[in-house]
């Protein structure tokens, strides 16, 4: 809901509709309009230096990185991998979601924290993961 590439879609949309001067980049790559903006926009944008598109991974970043830090808090995992999509976007996503990861989990100047990795098969895990169970 809040760390996905539709969250980051819908964000970005949002920005670009209250700041539209500041989404120019995005809002070219999405037709002009903030409803064009598709996720790989997204990405291009930032990659780009658009603040909006910078703004939405921010966001997304930073919900993903709350709800790990939950997550561990109850878990207690060695690591997290993060995969699908949005995952393509490599440090866009990483960088705040490990900043917020860090900052809200729960005795973390207690402990060693999970390492925290992007899917080495990105979007195409499921579809790796189906052919090798149909292998078998």
């Amino acid at each position: 809901q809040y760390g996905s590439g539709n969250a980051l879609v819908r964000a970005a949309r949002e920005l670009a509709a209250d700041n539209r001067d500041q989404a120019r980049i995005l809002l070219e790559f999405g037709d002009g309009t903030p409803e064009g903006v598709q996720g790989a926009h997204v990405t291009d944008a930032a990659q780009q230096g658009d603040k909006v598109a910078l703004q939405a991974f921010a966001i997304t970043g930073s919900w993903l990185g709350r709800g790990m830090a939950d997550l561990a808090a109850v878990l207690d995992p060695e690591a997290f991998v993060i995969g699908g999509g949005v995952s393509e976007a490599g440090d866009l996503l990483f960088v705040p979601t490990r900043a917020s990861f860090l900052e809200h989990l729960t005795g973390r100047d207690q402990r060693v924290p999970p390492t925290l990795r992007l899917a080495e098969l990105g979007n195409d895990a499921g579809i790796v993961g189906a052919a090798d169970l149909a292998r078998q």
